[in-house]
């Protein structure tokens, strides 16, 4: 594992010879674990819907493992990067921000789905990044009580929109025509 009381760049990131994953906070390293078949199935149910939705427009949908340079542009040299995540789920409408190997600067719409390791990372720490950022909607989804928490963003600042079961449809705040039903979503195989 990496020395985690140095601080880490975006190119030293990119540079280590492991295969495991790795977010950087404000120079600190934070390993992301593998996620459960849960997980996953939510995820895929997630991004075949939005794939499907946004099929005509200049929006993409991307699953983890993609990394998300939030305060960055293309231009930005890799060693200046201290702050990059790995989101479960992101939609980016301005391919400007898809560069060859990451995304640069904060994307539409994240999704996080909640695992006993990384909850509080991703309703604290992730939460308020993700809002600094200029992140537009931001949604916790909750697979243990089956819920989806959606954040928008109005006046730099995240507001609850709408707390969502699993019986509901849910549409997004930025994506008004995408209803997507959530007992697909949370629907065991």
């Amino acid at each position: 594992m990496p020395n985690e009381k140095r601080l880490w760049t975006y190119a030293d990131y990119a540079n280590l010879h492991e295969e495991k994953r790795y977010e950087g906070i404000d120079g600190a390293l934070f390993m992301t674990p593998s996620p459960t078949p849960r997980h996953q199935r939510i995820v895929t149910a997630l991004s075949a819907h939005f794939f499907d939705f946004l099929q005509h427009s200049s929006c993409e949908v991307f699953v983890a493992p993609i990394d998300v340079c939030l305060f960055a542009t293309k231009d930005t040299p890799l060693h200046d990067i201290k702050d990059w995540y790995i989101p479960d789920l992101i939609v980016v409408c301005d391919n400007q921000k898809i560069g060859d190997e990451r995304i640069y600067g904060a994307p539409d719409l994240i999704i996080e789905i909640l695992s006993p390791s990384t909850a509080k990372h991703d309703r604290i720490t992730k939460f308020h990044s993700y809002e600094r950022a200029g992140v537009k909607e931001y949604w916790i989804v909750d697979p243990i009580h089956e819920t989806v928490e959606r954040y928008g963003l109005q006046d730099k600042k995240f507001h609850q929109v709408q707390m969502h079961y699993k019986d509901e449809t849910i549409c997004p705040y930025i994506f008004p025509n995408c209803l997507i039903a959530l007992p697909k979503v949370f629907t065991p195989m």
